[in-house]
């Protein structure tokens, strides 16, 4: 059958769509038909400035995924035609005798040396249709949603899975607590939310822009979520909003930039965990963060910890997926707005909408094909 494929040349050039045929699945495998795909700002990356993970050009990106698996190989039995699945984007390494993603693996993929991601070494899924391998099938994070779930939901199941894995890591420090996101985007305004269902005391969303800034916190605002300017007094009004603690217990780096992080350490005070979520890098690779930490003053007498995640394996995978099937995201409508839809044929307008100050969710829907 036809597999409708859209590739990118190069960094900053042009999406062509191509029609290949596309195989029956073989044992262990499905084809899956791409419903929807949200895009990610790591996307609007690779388009402008590419990644060095991403090593043949043309390319095919995008990793937010939801889809309807249309065909099944023998011996596949977590899943049956017609299932709609939601995919992350870190992905098993695909040796099933690996001691992070085999058979019986840790399941800390991206602790993997030769771990790999969809829309990075693994093709992404700019694409109708894909036939994904055994090993993906079987180890991989891909999980199904009730009959009838609403597949917009079911692709944002990858960038919620990543903040969750950094909520998370450290136990007991979003419930009762107050919390500090840095950055207005999707992954703190995903955050947000979480904290909401979490039970979070206390959330402080911290924004340069005002534009998305007032968006999220109208949309996605409560009685217990401020939202600050970022100012040169930014860091004593969020110790003035921690009251009556003296600093915040959890502080999320959701702005993939240097500013994001010097910021960061000065809002660790006592018990405060600090997760290095948002990574900086680009085409020239990863510059070096240097920050210098007592190991006994603030380690141990202060209880601070210093923790990062990015991406996500199956713990993230599993949480996000029963906040999604249960409907404990009340609000997640409100991520994508009118101007944030688009038809598969529109894959640059998506990138450019989804590069705007404004934007939170841009959508991609390929039911169409």
């Amino acid at each position: 059958m036809e597999n409708l494929v859209y590739y990118l040349d190069q960094p900053g050039g042009v999406f062509t769509p191509k029609t290949e045929i596309i195989p029956e699945p073989g044992f262990g495998e499905v084809r899956i038909r791409v419903r929807r795909t949200s895009v990610c700002q790591s996307d609007v990356v690779i388009y402008k400035v590419g990644l060095p993970r991403i090593k043949e050009w043309p390319a095919i990106l995008l990793h937010e995924v939801s889809a309807e698996i249309e065909a099944v190989g023998e011996g596949v039995t977590k899943f049956e035609v017609g299932d709609l699945v939601g995919i992350g984007c870190d992905i098993p390494c695909g040796d099933r005798g690996c001691i992070y993603c085999g058979d019986h693996g840790t399941g800390d993929w991206t602790s993997c040396p030769n771990t790999q991601a969809t829309g990075h070494e693994f093709p992404g899924f700019a694409r109708s249709h894909a036939v994904l391998p055994d090993w993906f099938v079987e180890l991989g994070p891909i999980v199904k949603f009730p009959k009838d779930f609403s597949p917009d939901h079911a692709c944002q199941l990858e960038p919620l899975a990543c903040c969750l894995e950094g909520m998370t890591r450290v136990n007991n420090c979003i419930e009762n607590r107050v919390v500090v996101l840095i950055g207005a985007g999707s992954q703190s305004t995903y955050a947000l939310q979480c904290a909401q269902a979490m039970g979070a005391r206390k959330i402080i969303m911290i924004n340069r822009g005002e534009e998305r800034l007032n968006r999220v916190i109208k949309d996605f605002g409560g009685d217990n979520v401020v939202g600050l300017h970022w100012d040169d007094n930014v860091v004593e009004r969020v110790f003035a909003e921690c009251r009556p603690f003296n600093e915040p217990h959890f502080v999320m780096v959701n702005t993939p930039a240097l500013p994001g992080y010097e910021l960061a350490v000065q809002l660790m005070g006592y018990n405060t965990v600090l997760d290095g979520h948002a990574g900086v890098k680009g085409a020239g690779g990863k510059p070096c963060i240097a920050h210098e930490v007592d190991l006994n003053n603030d380690i141990h007498y202060k209880l601070q910890c210093y923790q990062a995640t990015h991406g996500s394996n199956m713990h993230g995978i599993g949480l996000a997926h029963d906040l999604l099937a249960n409907g404990k995201l009340t609000l997640i409508d409100r991520m994508t707005n009118a101007t944030e839809r688009f038809d598969h044929t529109q894959i640059m307008q998506a990138i450019t909408r989804a590069a705007d100050k404004d934007s939170l969710k841009v959508i991609i829907d390929w039911d169409n094909i």
